[in-house]
């Protein structure tokens, strides 16, 4: 889910000289990116419909640092000395995006958590208005209204929905959750990106290593600090009945999360960046789908409706 953003982050400070196109025109590239928003969806999906969504992301956290190891036996990372306080800072908060996505889902149906916490983009050209000194266009502040509306419609529960009312469910722990996530999400973000804009600055690295080495890092850290936590408050007992129950669905996830992420590296190389990210929210859509057809969540025609608002949103907000 944040591998992308530090990506974007260097491709922005490169360049797109290479690219040939302002829009995704090649079809192929439109199904792999699908493809990447669908396997995004998924594993969200598969982090919901655990027993215990907290354990399993511990497990998936195994994976990911089993993974960053051997990476990391194949080639060493070499982090600039000004870019490990934004490593270590984001891995921090990547540890509270893990903690605050696994409560969330455990308290709340992925079609109402998944629009939510994906809706970072929207905010963060606001944020980085105001603390990166970038500009905001008249086309991403109406993409910021569409989103804000968007999470108006995820609150309805049918009939109109007083301001009172918006208050009570903004206070039910899956909202307490889910917006939490959401700001991890636009911390998170800034962090990387002002990161990775060091990490080009101090590095002679490949540039396809640089986002490499800075993701394998913080997830280490992130990894450890919330496998202290889940191995402080839950028995091993119950850490390893998830691990042993669910174990193939462990395995799929943390496939189809490197699966997402390397596509999208992949269709970077010849497509816009913006338009990427753009058609890859659609992921939003493909979680309102599983959570309502799969899981038999509340809601799924109004959520549906408020993914596709998101979506145009999103869209507004990364071609502006």
């Amino acid at each position: 889910m944040f591998g992308e953003l530090i990506w974007e982050s260097m491709e922005e400070k490169v360049g797109r000289a290479g690219r040939s196109t302002e829009t995704v025109q090649n079809p192929i590239s439109i199904v792999l990116v699908l493809f990447s928003a669908f396997f995004h969806a998924l594993w969200n999906y598969y982090g919901k419909a655990s027993r215990s969504p907290q354990l399993f992301f511990f497990w998936i956290g195994i994976f990911t640092v089993s993974v960053a190891v051997l990476c990391f036996a194949l080639q060493l990372p070499i982090v600039p000395k000004p870019v490990w306080i934004y490593i270590i800072a984001s891995g921090i908060i990547h540890f509270f995006y893990w903690l605050c996505l696994s409560r969330a889902y455990m308290s709340g149906e992925i079609s109402y958590v998944y629009p939510i916490a994906r809706s970072a983009p929207g905010f963060i050209p606001f944020f980085a208005f105001l603390f990166l000194d970038e500009r905001l266009s008249a086309q991403g502040l109406v993409g910021i209204f569409l989103i804000l509306f968007s999470i108006y419609l995820l609150q309805l529960r049918g009939g109109g929905l007083t301001f009172k009312d918006l208050l009570v469910y903004i206070k039910r722990p899956a909202s307490v959750w889910a917006f939490s996530t959401l700001g991890t999400v636009i911390a998170y973000s800034l962090i990387d990106k002002a990161g990775m804009s060091e990490f080009y600055a101090h590095s002679t690295q490949r540039h396809a290593w640089q986002p490499v080495s800075y993701f394998l890092t913080e997830s280490i850290i992130a990894m450890v600090l919330y496998g202290s936590y889940i191995m402080l408050w839950f028995p091993s007992r119950e850490i390893t009945d998830i691990g042993c129950q669910e174990w193939k669905k462990v395995l799929a996830t943390g496939v189809l999360s490197m699966l997402s992420y390397t596509i999208i590296l992949y269709v970077y190389m010849t497509e816009s960046v913006s338009y990427v990210v753009a058609l890859r929210q659609c992921s939003v859509i493909f979680a309102v789908l599983l959570g309502g057809y799969l899981l038999k969540e509340s809601q799924t025609k109004l959520r549906f409706m408020a993914a596709v608002v998101m979506v145009i949103g999103l869209f507004l907000i990364a071609t502006a």
